[in-house]
């Protein structure tokens, strides 16, 4: 336990010593904030007040205005705890590629230590910094739009949000450690860093709603451990933000909305629950944490 405690310590600090590291995996969500803060946001709550106004009748515009801001900050806030639940670990998960780019894995595995121990810690040190990171992010965004205006998350949201968090960053370091595993170059790294940090937006519909995606990137989408998570997250963060900004309006408006904004996901007519998303999710790790096995098992056998 003190090697895989030592390890992973040596690996958080590697990456928070390395400022340029840090900032290149938090670059994606400081983009997403400054698409929205330019014009996406400023589109998402028009589109919110111009339905209050067609289907809600007489209301309180400037409450409609104030609930329709407090809504799409939850729901940028939700895409943005996903976005570095993905970002930060890939950046994290790099420290092995570069240990392996610079020769330090070969001293490591002379010591007595398990490749597997090893493993294990670089994706234990991705898991820690990527949900921190999350959590310093949760608790900004809850700041600003408290000082704004907006209503606090109930606590068992936020309970919730912390397991979802967890549930993702782990998730997603086994899935870059797998690819880790066929990158022999930091900057071949750097590379997949790039494309990953690019289409995370799109992937988890947040650049762009789901409503407002071609049927068939939306259907290939539906299939992607990153837009299930961002909608479990978006149904934690939106639920009350939601009530408050659609109250009196019917049913359909209120679900057509939910699907258009990827808070809800059809896959062929059925809106797939919370259950079955957790589900999936898990499917997709095992699958991930597998294939890795598999992978490292083939590569001791070829290194003998």
């Amino acid at each position: 336990m003190r090697k895989f405690l030592n390890l992973t310590r040596r690996n958080c600090m590697v990456f928070l010593r390395d400022r340029s590291a840090v900032f290149f995996s938090l670059l994606s969500m400081l983009i997403v904030l400054m698409l929205m803060g330019i014009f996406l946001g400023s589109m998402n709550v028009e589109s919110v007040t111009d339905m209050l106004v067609k289907y809600g009748g007489i209301r309180d515009a400037a409450l409609d205005l104030e609930n329709a801001e407090h809504l799409v900050q939850y729901w940028t806030l939700a895409g943005l705890m996903v976005v570095n639940a993905v970002t930060v670990t890939l950046s994290v998960i790099g420290i092995m590629v570069d240990d392996g780019n610079e020769n330090r894995l070969e001293s490591f595995y002379s010591a007595p230590v398990s490749k597997g121990l090893l493993a294990v810690s670089y994706v234990a040190a991705a898991v820690i910094i990527g949900t921190v990171f999350c959590m310093l992010t949760l608790t900004v965004s809850l700041v600003y739009i408290r000082a704004d205006g907006g209503a606090v998350l109930p606590f068992a949201a936020l309970a919730q949000i912390v397991l979802y968090t967890l549930l993702n960053t782990g998730i997603f370091a086994v899935i870059m450690y797998l690819a880790a595993l066929f990158i022999k170059s930091s900057s071949a790294w750097s590379g997949v860093a790039t494309v990953v940090g690019t289409l995370v937006g799109f992937v988890g519909a947040i650049y762009l709603p789901m409503g407002a995606l071609p049927e068939g990137v939306a259907k290939v989408l539906k299939y992607i451990p990153v837009l299930h998570g961002t909608s479990l997250m978006r149904k934690l963060c939106c639920e009350d933000a939601l009530a408050a900004t659609f109250e009196g309006l019917p049913g359909e408006v209120v679900s057509g909305y939910r699907e258009y904004m990827g808070i809800d996901i059809m896959m062929g007519t059925r809106n797939v629950g919370s259950r079955f998303q957790l589900l999936f999710l898990g499917i997709c790790g095992m699958i991930a944490l597998t294939a890795v096995i598999l992978t490292a098992r083939r590569k001791n056998i070829s290194d003998r």
